[in-house]
Formats: structure tokens, C-alpha cells, sequence
């Protein structure tokens, strides 16, 4: 089978997509022949980018170049040129709605996506205070992609719910897979640590301090001291908007998975960590869950957007409602920790849920079983 695999960035590229292009390609290869169609701005698309960002200083609204439809359009046609060269049975597009919500093609596509457009407003930070017009013509062109694929690899049943509820796609055109955990060593089970740590180490892991719930994350660390619990926190991806001194907190504003050495050292802290503390605000997936998993570390962390089809409660961790507060983390962790047969089951649980779903392994079967239907139909 020969697998066209077109989007905004390259696969070859490990900070793409926070990974998952370059993850989900190399699943795919285990199965299938793999053409990558990668495509750059030509100059007139990048004309339109400095127009439109005059625009936005002119009106004080954000502007997504990428969700316009000229941008959309030119890149469905690129993607059209390309089809006819290379052939493929299967084109593969992973968050990219711009490439074929214009894209007139014979050849099936699988298009995978994290969230609707639609659904992104008012949830995400980085998608608000938008130009009006750039809301409609995002939402159009994102419907007109998801109604163009001939089927869609969702990554939550959050997603699922958008696409059926505002773009009206049938429910048989979808497969809700969970993304994988995007590592390039994952540890043994033998390999990982056999009881809880003396003093509890919890790892904040995120690179938006604010939608990750940073604050909350801190405070909880507090109040477990408060409450008597010998616990260190270790902060990697960011830096508190405050200095944070104290003994028991470690911060590492930034960790590059694909320098060696810094690989090596987040490996380290994942080996050490007893809960990954992620009192996220806004999430669509969340890759962090699967890594964590796969180190077999329980995550407590928010009910909000995807998160749910990542975080099975009691299998590999807790999520608590939007509205709780640092005092419902801590009292969360604090039990846990306290009951060791608990906190044991819950580590070899969390591995276990590793193994059977949140893995790339698993996504590169389900992707083949979808690219075979959509073939065989």
C-alpha cells in the first residue's frame, strides 16, 4: 500500500506537531510505502501574511494566515498537482484542513485531527480575539475538510462530539484513536521503580505556564506541605512569572527531547517522579498523559477537553473538575500516597494502560484497518 502523508510541516522534523508528525509517520512506515508531500509559502501567500498583520495592528484583532481561505485554496491546489505525480492508494493529512478542504482528488483521504476549528474558539488562548472574518472563513474551511476526507482519525472523543455536533459528520466516517507517546526510548516495565519515593516528587511538565494550570500546580505543592507531606516539585518546559525560591522546587525552563543529553536527563525524571501534577485549563489530547503512562506515573490532572479519553480514572490517574483548587490536587495526591497498596496498583495500571492504548504501535494498526476500509470501499 502506498501512503501519501501531506502536511504543514515535515515528518522528518521531531518538533513538528510537538512530535506527532514525525511519530505517526514512522507507524505508518511499519506497514505501508510512505511519500511525503511537504509544502513551503511561496512568496504571494507570505505578501498576504504581512497585509493581514497590518490588519490586525490596524483593527487590534489576531490574525491565522493559516485559516484563511486563500491560503487554503493555493495549497489544495499544490496538493492536487502533487497527487497526480506521485499516485498514492491512501492520502494521509494530520491537522492540516488547509490542505484539502479545497483539494479535488480521487484518492481517499484519512485526515486526523485534535479538535475542530469550530470548537478551538473560546477554548484556547492562542485562537481568541480572532477577526470575525477569519473565524467564518477558519470554520468553513476547516467543515469543508473533515466533509472531504473520506474518513477521520479523531484523537478524543471530545473531537468526535464537534465534528458530529457542528459539522455534521456521521459517526461511521469517524475512528476515535489516542495519539502515542512521543519518546524515542520508552523504559522496561522491569526497568521502572518498584516503590514510591520517600519524599514524593511531582512533575509539572508544560510549556504555557497559565493554560496548564502552573499556578494551581505550585499552590498544591504548599499545601501538601502544609498538610505534613515531604514533597519537591520539579517544573520543566517553562518558568513561573514569579521567582520561585525554594529548596524543594527545580525548575527547567526548557528540555530539547532531540539533543541527547537533554533526553537522557527528562528520561531520568520521568524514572524518579511519583505524579505527573497537570492541572491543565485548555487541552486537546495531551501527549504528556501517554509518556507519563508509559513510566507507569499516575497523572492528576483536569476533566476538560480531551483529556478524558487519555485519563481513565483510577487505571492511570484521576481528573478533577475545572473547578477544583489546589486544595482538591493535594488531598487527591495525599491519599493516594498514603495507601501503598493503592498507589502500587495504580503505577502498574497506568504502565498497563501504556501497553494496550496509548502507544504509537497501537495507532499504526488502527491507522492500516482504517486505510484498508476506506480502500475496500
Amino acid at each position: 500500500m502506498k501512503i501519501g502523508f501531506a502536511g504543514r510541516w515535515s515528518p522528518l522534523d521531531k518538533s513538528a506537531w510537538s512530535g506527532t508528525y514525525f511519530y505517526t509517520y514512522q507507524a505508518i512506515k511499519k506497514n505501508a510505502d510512505v511519500q511525503i508531500l511537504h509544502y513551503t509559502w511561496p512568496w504571494y501567500i507570505r505578501e498576504q501574511l504581512i497585509l493581514h498583520k497590518q490588519i490586525q495592528k490596524l483593527h487590534k484583532r489576531k490574525i491565522a494566515v493559516e485559516f484563511l481561505r486563500g491560503y487554503a485554496k493555493w495549497f489544495s491546489k499544490e496538493l492536487e498537482k502533487e497527487l497526480c505525480k506521485i499516485k498514492p492508494d491512501v492520502l494521509f493529512v494530520p491537522g492540516a484542513p488547509q490542505l484539502i478542504a479545497y483539494c479535488k482528488t480521487s484518492v481517499p483521504i484519512i485526515y486526523m485531527a485534535d479538535a475542530t476549528f469550530k470548537q478551538l474558539q473560546g477554548y484556547y488562548d492562542s485562537f481568541g480575539n480572532l477577526a470575525p472574518y477569519n473565524i467564518q472563513q477558519g470554520i468553513e474551511l476547516d467543515r469543508r475538510a473533515f466533509h472531504n476526507a473520506a474518513h477521520c482519525m479523531l484523537a478524543s472523543n471530545w473531537a468526535m462530539q464537534s465534528a458530529v455536533q457542528d459539522y455534521h459528520i456521521h459517526e461511521n466516517k469517524i475512528t476515535v484513536v489516542p495519539l502515542g507517546a512521543n519518546l524515542d526510548r520508552v523504559p522496561a516495565a522491569s526497568d521502572l521503580k518498584k516503590e514510591k519515593n520517600t519524599i514524593c516528587q511531582l512533575l509539572f511538565l508544560g510549556v504555557e505556564w497559565e493554560r496548564k494550570g502552573g499556578q494551581i500546580a505550585l499552590d498544591t505543592f504548599y499545601a501538601l506541605r502544609k498538610q505534613g507531606m515531604q514533597v519537591q516539585l520539579t517544573i520543566v518546559g517553562c518558568t513561573p512569572p514569579v521567582p520561585v525560591y525554594d529548596n524543594d522546587i527545580t525548575v527547567i525552563p526548557f528540555i530539547n527531547k532531540n539533543i541527547q543529553k537533554e533526553a537522557v536527563l527528562l528520561y531520568n525524571i520521568f524514572l524518579q517522579t511519583d505524579f505527573l501534577l497537570l492541572p491543565t485549563r485548555a487541552e486537546c489530547a495531551g501527549l504528556v498523559f501517554c509518556e507519563a503512562s508509559a513510566f507507569g506515573i499516575p497523572s492528576i490532572t483536569t476533566d476538560t477537553g480531551g483529556v478524558g479519553t487519555y485519563l481513565q480514572n483510577g487505571m492511570n490517574g484521576f481528573t478533577l473538575p475545572l473547578s477544583s483548587g489546589a486544595e482538591a490536587y493535594a488531598d487527591k495526591i495525599l491519599d493516594l500516597y498514603s495507601n501503598d497498596d493503592v498507589y502500587r496498583q495504580l503505577c502498574i495500571s497506568s504502565r498497563k494502560k501504556y501497553e494496550t492504548t496509548l502507544n504509537w504501535d497501537t495507532w499504526g494498526d488502527s491507522f492500516r484497518l482504517v486505510a484498508e476500509k476506506v480502500l475496500n470501499r
